[in-house]
C-alpha cells in the first residue's frame, strides 16, 4: 500500500482499525479527516486529541444521523468538494454504519478505497483489477490504546524485571501445587490480616503445614521470622508479595518469556487506569498482540464467595467504553464448575492451578497457535 498524504476515517464503535493505519510508519498521512455520526462525536473527539498528539493533522467532519441514507450522501459529497485539490487521499472504509459506508463508497468511487481486517490485521485495497494485502505494523503501546478508547494510564510496572528467587518460589508453588494448594490460601488470610492490623506482624495458631510453606517464603527473603504462632513479614511490600502479588510477578516473568519467542506488542503490569470521569480501576497485567489487547486478572485466594465479583470485574474491563479485550483469568486456585461455566459464557480464557506452571506456554497457544516465531 502507498503512503497517502491525508487518509479519511469513519469512526465507529471499535476504534482500533481507524488508527492502526495512521499510526504504520511506512504509510502514516499528514492529514486526518475524522467522520463522525451524532452518536459518534466523543469518540471523534478522543480521536482528534489522540492524533494531534501524535503530531498528526486532524479535523473532525460531523456526518449527522447515521441512518439517514440521503443525509450521509450529501454529506460525503460536501466533504469529496471539500477534498478536490487534494491529490493524495484514501479512504478507510471500515468503520461506520453499513449505511456510512456505502454512501462514503459511492461518492468517493474514484479515490482509493482500503478495509482494515482486524482478525489478520490486514489492509486490503478495495480496487477490483488490483486487492492487494497490506500487512500492518504493530506500533500502538499500551497507553496509546487505553488513549484511543478515552482512557489515562496513570501508573504501571512497565516489563519489570522479576527476581531468579521469585520464580524459583513460584515455580516450586506450581511444580508442587497439590502439596501447598491448601496452605497457600491460609498465608494469604494471615498477610490480609496482617495488613487489616496495618502491621508487618501477625499472631495466629500455624500448622507444620503451613510452616511448610512458610519457609519457602522466608528463604525467598519476604519472611523475616515465623514460628508455629507468629509471622513477621519484612516489609509492606512483602506482605503484599505474600498475600499473592508473588503470582502477578510469575505472570510477568511468563510474559517477557513470550515476548522473547513471539515478540509481543507492549506489556506491563499493575495498570493503573482513569476515564475522563474519574473513574479508575486497575488491571494485574496486559499485553497487545496483533494491535488487540489481552488483560490478566490473578487470583491466589480462593473465589468460592467473590468468583462472580472476579468474573464480572474483568468482563466489565473487557467492556469499558469500546475496550474490545481478550480476557484471562491466572488463578492458583482451580475453579468450581459453575464458576468455569461462566467464565466461558462470559468468553474469558482460565488458566489455573498446575497449568500455571507452563502459563507461558498457554498463552502462546492461544494468540499464536501455529508456534512460530517471529
Amino acid at each position: 500500500m502507498q503512503k497517502y498524504r491525508t487518509q479519511i476515517i469513519i469512526v465507529s464503535g471499535q476504534m482500533i482499525p481507524n488508527v492502526t493505519p495512521v499510526m504504520d510508519d511506512a504509510i502514516c498521512p499528514e492529514k486526518v479527516i475524522i467522520c463522525a455520526s451524532n452518536a459518534m462525536r466523543e469518540r471523534a473527539r478522543i480521536l482528534k486529541t489522540f492524533f494531534t498528539a501524535k503530531q498528526i493533522e486532524a479535523e473532525i467532519f460531523e456526518l449527522g444521523d447515521a441512518y439517514a441514507f440521503e443525509e450521509l450522501q450529501n454529506r460525503f459529497m460536501e466533504l469529496a468538494i471539500q477534498c478536490e485539490g487534494e491529490t493524495s487521499l484514501a479512504v478507510n472504509l471500515t468503520g461506520g454504519t453499513k449505511l456510512m459506508t456505502i454512501a462514503a463508497q459511492m461518492v468517493f468511487e474514484k479515490r482509493p478505497c482500503f478495509y482494515v481486517i482486524p482478525e489478520k490485521d490486514q489492509i486490503i485495497m478495495l480496487d477490483a483489477a488490483n486487492p492487494a494485502l497490506y500487512e500492518i505494523a504493530d506500533k500502538i503501546q499500551l497507553r496509546d490504546f487505553f488513549a484511543i478508547h478515552g482512557y489515562t494510564v496513570t501508573g504501571q510496572k512497565r516489563k519489570k524485571k522479576i527476581s531468579a528467587s521469585t520464580v524459583d518460589l513460584a515455580e516450586t508453588l506450581l511444580k508442587q501445587f497439590d502439596r501447598y494448594k491448601t496452605e497457600i490460601g491460609k498465608l494469604n488470610y494471615l498477610a490480609a490480616k496482617a495488613e487489616d492490623a496495618y502491621s508487618l506482624t501477625v499472631k495466629n495458631e500455624i500448622s507444620d503445614a503451613t510452616c511448610d510453606l512458610l519457609d519457602l517464603f522466608y528463604k525467598q527473603g519476604s519472611i523475616s521470622y515465623y514460628d508455629d504462632k507468629k509471622i513477621e513479614f519484612a516489609s509492606s511490600e512483602a506482605r503484599d508479595f505474600c498475600k499473592g502479588f508473588w503470582l502477578e510477578d510469575y505472570i510477568l516473568s511468563e510474559l517477557s518469556k513470550a515476548d522473547e519467542v513471539i515478540g509481543l506488542q507492549d506489556w506491563a503490569g499493575s495498570i493503573q487506569i482513569e476515564s475522563a470521569s474519574g473513574t479508575k480501576n486497575e488491571i494485574d497485567a496486559a499485553f497487545l498482540y496483533n494491535n488487540e489487547l489481552y488483560v490478566i486478572e490473578c487470583k491466589t485466594a480462593r473465589m468460592d464467595d467473590k468468583g462472580d465479583d472476579v468474573l464480572y470485574k474483568i468482563d466489565t474491563i473487557r467492556g469499558y467504553a469500546g475496550l474490545y479485550t481478550k480476557p484471562i483469568i491466572a488463578t492458583f486456585k482451580e475453579l468450581n464448575k459453575y464458576e468455569r461455566q461462566r467464565a466461558r459464557d462470559l468468553g474469558i480464557t482460565l488458566i489455573e492451578g498446575r497449568n500455571l506452571n507452563r502459563f507461558a506456554e498457554h498463552l502462546m497457544k492461544k494468540i499464536h497457535p501455529k508456534g512460530e516465531t517471529e
